[in-house]
């Protein structure tokens, strides 16, 4: 739309400029309409977007992994055969040249391209084919590293790609994907960024551009650039179902991973050891408390657990810098070398409070033990209510801080936010009371439990399934 208007503006200007030129004949007088094609704006817009495309196109390349995957033997009777047959998986996927060093080209691609690959090829034209080396991957951004020997390879330096800063981006920039959709090498779309900060759930750190330009299966790991020919973005995802719903992990967040991963082989990430969650409308309403992110679980021997914060605490700063949402704390902690120590300030009880916590290393498995309010088999998270909530809110009971999707409690109709008052028409003042009588109901027999619940200033019953 925004080249099918400027056309029409640069043809009625040109259009409205001739009307003014006459032409004498010897017989008539004529208006002479005359418009100059491949001129003005459009034309200048086209050529830089074509020289733009030129320039970074050689830093783009064909990713093809091959991993070893394990199928069942098909057939009519399956069950004669109880084990699993190895076969070979071939992916596609793009990279894109972020750095050249001792002979070596540096593949920015995704983790998911080429993650437990027993061979990397790595196309850098129709001619020209490598053999590629993992350096490392990261799934917890989807971010990889692939290493490829650069001898040998026609004007190697002027293949390494620019990166921007993608902390600067804006929705409505326009934005350029290059990559390999279907094997299709180096095909060129083009877009706005229609989002930013975007989380879709499937890597534990996202930050997502959203873009509208075109991508597609094989886009994984191609770079999306601005109209300064910078890399803002790596191509991640897709969303199947709808059409032009594209993922990219912002070239800020790729650069940090991937440098750590050539450095050292692996990432390095700063860890508190707590489970947090965002202050839904729910919750906020029943605990007074707006910004910040709830902690609904601590990690033993964890840095926060030796800091002494509690499940229930409430985190608005780190270092005076507020905390608005779950990634803003999420990345400042990733981010942060473990060892520094950080002032958190909490609100506990309805109080401000400063907490000095020192940042651990983030552990390849981080286990969490099951805290007495989690109900896993009806799906509900509780915590006490704080003295300071009891006397605000004039009523005992617990809070209900979280719900699993498909759940018991969600089928039972429980929201977040819920504060449960009775259980079986007897008083509830704390976790362990509430999951005591669960727990009695159950051993009776009993298929369900009448509760009293406050929702928004209002009481009414429900029942809860317990099967």
């Amino acid at each position: 739309m925004v080249f099918i208007s400027l056309l029409i503006l640069i043809l009625l200007v040109g259009i409205e400029g001739c009307k003014a030129q006459k032409v004498q004949t010897s017989q008539l007088q004529t208006d002479v309409q005359t418009v100059t094609y491949g001129s003005g704006a459009l034309a200048q817009f086209e050529k830089e977007l074509t020289e733009l495309v030129e320039k970074v196109s050689p830093s783009v390349v064909a990713i093809y992994s091959t991993q070893e995957v394990s199928v069942s033997p098909e057939g009519e009777f399956p069950f004669f055969f109880p084990f699993q047959i190895p076969q070979e998986r071939r992916s596609l996927g793009s990279g894109v040249i972020m750095a050249l060093k001792d002979d070596k080209f540096y593949i920015l691609t995704n983790n998911h391209v080429v993650q437990k690959a027993k061979s990397i090829r790595v196309r850098f034209d129709p001619h020209t084919e490598r053999e590629g080396k993992l350096v490392g991957g990261d799934p917890k951004t989807d971010v990889a590293v692939v290493e490829v020997d650069a001898k040998g390879i026609e004007n190697a330096a002027n293949r390494i790609a620019k990166l921007g800063d993608s902390d600067k981006l804006k929705v409505g920039q326009l934005v350029i994907a290059i990559g390999n959709p279907y094997g299709l090498e180096r095909t060129v779309t083009m877009g706005v960024i229609s989002a930013l900060k975007r989380s879709i759930g499937i890597t534990q750190y996202e930050s997502f551009i959203q873009t509208d330009a075109a991508i597609n299966p094989g886009n994984s790991g191609g770079p999306l650039i601005n109209i300064h020919g910078e890399v803002i973005g790596i191509n991640t995802a897709i969303v199947a179902e709808g059409q032009g719903l594209g993922f990219a992990i912002p070239i800020n967040l790729a650069k940090w991973v991937a440098d750590q991963i050539i450095a050292k082989g692996k990432v390095t990430r700063g860890w508190l050891g707590v489970v947090i969650q965002e202050i839904t409308p729910e919750i906020a309403e029943a605990i007074g408390v707006k910004e910040g992110v709830l902690v609904s679980q601590i990690a033993p021997n964890s840095p926060a657990e030796k800091a002494g914060l509690k499940a229930g605490d409430i985190i608005v700063a780190v270092d005076g810098e507020k905390v608005r949402e779950v990634r803003d704390l999420q990345f400042r902690i990733m981010k942060t070398p473990p060892g520094t120590e950080i002032k958190l300030s909490i609100i506990r009880d309805g109080k401000t409070q400063q907490i000095k916590v020192k940042v651990g290393e983030m552990p390849e498995e981080v286990s969490f033990v099951q805290p007495r309010e989690q109900a896993s088999d009806i799906g509900l998270t509780l915590r006490d209510l704080s003295p300071e909530e009891v006397k605000r809110l004039g009523v005992k009971g617990v809070l209900v801080v979280d719900i699993a999707r498909g759940s018991l409690a969600q089928r039972s109709g429980l929201r977040r936010g819920d504060i449960i008052l009775m259980a079986n028409n007897q008083p509830v003042e704390s976790v362990s009371e509430f999951f005591a009588k669960i727990e009695k109901a159950k051993s009776e027999g009993k298929d369900r439990v009448l509760l009293l619940v406050r929702r928004g200033g209002n009481n009414f019953y429900l029942v809860l399934y317990l099967r």
